[in-house]
């Protein structure tokens, strides 16, 4: 008998509200507030991810492929379209505190990662930002803006790459 590293279809079903077909999802990933999460078809899920949605949604487009030891942050919701690639130790938060007053409180809002994204290694994705259509992140990018479609962005201050 051959084991799985992967979770069941029949766990997966049991596990999320909306789940597509051909998922493969890390028996090691974890989840809080499954049944906020929705998932597409042909989504991969690897070891040590974490995905949080107990008060807000998190949306995977079909044919997505989230790397290990990613971290997502569903508070204030997030949409990843489909044929996205968003590579190991990346963060995302659509969450975070407000620094910009002296009493501490939180703000919320939707992280949208639009189809054929790729994020780079241990990248950070925060609150209110937008990527749209064929955005390339660079590794250890720290995204806080929209960004324009079909373009490469890359260093701490997301940089335009012509």
């Amino acid at each position: 008998m051959t084991k799985s590293f992967f979770l069941s279809q029949r766990n997966l079903k049991r596990k999320f509200n909306k789940i597509g077909k051909s998922c493969k999802i890390s028996n090691k990933a974890s989840f809080i507030g499954e049944r906020n999460i929705i998932i597409g078809d042909n989504v991969r899920i690897d070891d040590y991810t974490i995905l949080v949605a107990f008060d807000g949604k998190i949306i995977i487009g079909s044919n997505t492929h989230i790397g290990g030891l990613t971290y997502i942050l569903g508070s204030g919701n997030v949409v990843i379209g489909s044929n996205c690639n968003i590579s190991q130790g990346v963060k995302i938060y659509s969450k975070s505190d407000n620094y910009k007053i002296k009493k501490k409180q939180p703000y919320k809002a939707k992280v949208l990662i639009s189809d054929n994204c790729i994020i780079g290694s241990n990248s950070v994705i925060l609150p209110g930002s937008k990527l749209n259509k064929n955005t390339r992140i660079g590794a250890m990018t720290i995204v806080n803006k929209e960004i324009k479609s079909n373009r490469l962005y890359f260093r701490n201050h997301t940089k335009l790459v012509k």
